[in-house]
């Protein structure tokens, strides 16, 4: 003998969740959602577009964004873009159940600002590094690395002299080299003209 039989489809505890007198599927709750959810995803690095920033895709944010487009008696929601699975917790008079949903992910392709300029070249500062070759070498791993994650590096040419990297965004670099506290000339040199405003691409100098 069943504890439970859903007064609509017939369906019993043993095989069905239920909500109240009715199962998960007959329940009278409240749940909109979209059948489904677009987010920009750049196919070069699959950082996400948020507003007007571009970040590491992150599932929690992802699933803050499209909680705001669903509606209902929601306590929180989860959801995972690479199975398409929503799950809902419901609260209906004060009994929480767990509901699914699949909402198709189709992300939009779209180049990131960073990949954009990297893929044409695209620098604002150049850093000489000058000195031994093996502290060249050593220098431009670390530089190469903690730039990486602010922005990008569009080339390295090899000089008599020591070596060049040209970096795409000339504050990650001061910002940088304050952190590390090294000596450094700095010059500047007029690029050109964007909307009246003065570009100016900016040359670090180390001597290591």
């Amino acid at each position: 003998m069943h504890d439970l039989v859903c007064p609509r489809c017939g369906a019993t505890n043993e095989k069905a969740q239920f909500m109240g007198p009715f199962c998960i599927d007959c329940a009278p709750f409240k749940l909109e959602c979209p059948k489904e959810f677009s987010i920009e995803l750049c196919p070069k690095c699959g950082r996400m577009r948020v507003a007007r920033d571009w970040i590491k895709l992150d599932i929690p944010i992802i699933e803050k964004l499209l909680r705001r487009k669903c509606k209902g008696n929601i306590e929180k929601m989860e959801y995972d873009p690479h199975t398409e699975k929503a799950t809902f917790f419901i609260n209906k008079d004060n009994n929480l159940m767990q509901v699914g949903r699949t909402i198709d992910f189709k992300p939009l392709k779209n180049l990131c600002p960073d990949c954009s300029r990297r893929s044409s070249g695209y620098f604002e500062a150049i850093i000489q590094l000058r000195g031994r070759p093996e502290r060249i070498a050593k220098y431009e791993k670390l530089l190469t690395s903690e730039l990486s994650k602010a922005t990008f590096i569009s080339k390295t040419e090899q000089k008599k002299e020591g070596k060049d990297l040209y970096v795409g965004n000339s504050k990650a670099v001061v910002a940088l080299l304050r952190e590390l506290g090294m000596k450094v000339v700095i010059s500047r040199t007029l690029h050109g003209l964007k909307q009246g405003k003065r570009l100016y691409r900016t040359t670090f100098l180390l001597r290591l």
